[in-house]
């Protein structure tokens, strides 16, 4: 296989004769697999030459490879045929890149995982409810149980044992420590985690209000879209017929026609497109799940990108990265990133950047069209009307005809 990327034949029997020779062929293979690029690949496949003699110099074997000591080698790397590729992220990431594959065919053993605390059982069972019953994703979940960790951990494993003023005192020792974003996702947590010893019996029902609500008027500002010019500029900046353009031009499409959040994207499957009854199902937060109606604009750019997208093993995300190794995006930030680059490839100037900016920009569209306000709740999938009327505001028109004025204009 390294023949794929190397014609010399004393290249070739420097790398098979090396530490790392008996793997390099498949390793090889797996890049290839993977979809890295001849260039990458070179560099990759000299990088685990190189860990291979360095590992032999400090005397130990592949299996017990160290990237610490590969790392600190590199510094002062004079290797004669390291051909300059010593301190630089290609060689370190195709070292990695090579444990990774030794690991995973059984030659390496993966590195154990460090705990910063320790679980207690009833945080444990908090995180079974939420995935059970709430239908929280592994991000929020993962939130949610650090912040009941450190309650447990700073009050005591019996919650029957807690006042409900060590609780508040613990919150405003925490929050006078946090700016406004971390107070608000402390609040959130905190209270999910003693409504859920409420259910246990645990604690008593209500008490969960102990921990205060920071003061932020609630739908106090102005819905953050994006005009109907700069949508079209920001569609526009996606032509072409590429991969990259491809993709995110469905991305946009999705995100400004359907007003999906960026982690819905992201988990969009194969399956969940009904093609023949031109509909879209959607599975978002606690698992709320509806079909929406696929536009042909929409339908069309999706259709083009699946013409061309990469294929990644047994995976049915319908959306992956644009360079190898191609696999579907973990989250919503990476649908987020490209929205902001294709904003700043547009030349849109805004305070407003990422994926959300698109969903409240669908919803004042439909807004505008005339759409009343329980139908675009349906479409955003919010729970109750009051979240969808904060919408309410952007339509200028019909505000001014409500509109009362002031006293002393009488």
């Amino acid at each position: 296989m390294l023949e794929t990327y190397f014609s010399a034949t004393n290249m070739l029997g420097h790398l098979r004769s090396g530490p790392s020779g008996s793997y390099l062929d498949g390793f090889a293979a797996a890049l290839e697999r993977q979809g890295y690029s001849a260039g990458a690949a070179v560099r990759y496949l000299r990088a685990a030459a190189h860990l291979g003699h360095v590992v032999a110099q400090h005397g130990t074997m592949p299996s017990d490879i160290d990237l610490v000591v590969f790392s600190e080698h590199l510094r002062t790397c004079r290797c004669p045929r390291a051909s300059g590729g010593r301190r630089n992220h290609h060689t370190i990431f195709g070292a990695r890149l090579f444990c990774r594959y030794l690991v995973d065919i059984g030659v390496c053993q993966p590195e154990a995982k460090v705990t910063d605390l320790a679980e207690p059982q009833l945080v444990t069972r908090f995180k079974a409810w939420l995935c059970k019953h709430r239908g929280a994703s592994a991000a929020t979940i993962k939130l949610y149980a650090r912040d009941a960790v450190l309650l447990v951990t700073e009050l005591g494993v019996d919650p029957t044992s807690w006042e409900p003023a060590d609780v508040r005192s613990y919150f405003l020792d925490r929050a006078s420590r946090c700016g406004r974003g971390t107070v608000e996702k402390l609040t959130t947590s905190l209270r999910a985690f003693l409504r859920y010893l409420t259910v246990e019996g645990h604690w008593q029902a209500g008490l969960d209000a102990v921990v205060p609500a920071y003061a932020h008027w609630q739908l106090a500002d102005m819905p953050r879209f994006l005009s109907a010019e700069q949508v079209s500029r920001l569609i526009a900046a996606c032509d072409g017929e590429s991969i990259a353009c491809r993709r995110d031009r469905a991305i946009e499409q999705l995100l400004v026609r359907l007003g999906l959040r960026a982690g819905d994207v992201a988990q969009l499957r194969l399956v969940d497109i009904e093609w023949q009854t031109g509909s879209l199902r959607v599975s978002g937060k606690s698992r709320y799940e509806v079909r929406l109606p696929l536009p042909q604009e929409v339908g069309d750019a999706i259709a083009g990108y699946l013409e061309c997208r990469p294929s990644v093993g047994e995976s049915d995300r319908v959306f992956l990265r644009n360079i190898a190794p191609y696999r579907p995006f973990r989250r919503g930030d990476g649908v987020s990133c490209v929205v902001r680059r294709r904003m700043k490839r547009a030349g849109i100037v805004t305070p407003f950047k990422g994926a959300h900016v698109l969903r409240h920009t669908a919803a004042t569209e439909m807004l505008r069209q005339g759409v009343p306000l329980d139908k675009i709740g349906l479409v955003l999938r919010h729970r109750g009307i009051d979240t969808t009327a904060y919408y309410a505001k952007a339509d200028v028109t019909l505000l001014k005809q409500v509109a009362q004025p002031w006293p002393e204009a009488l």
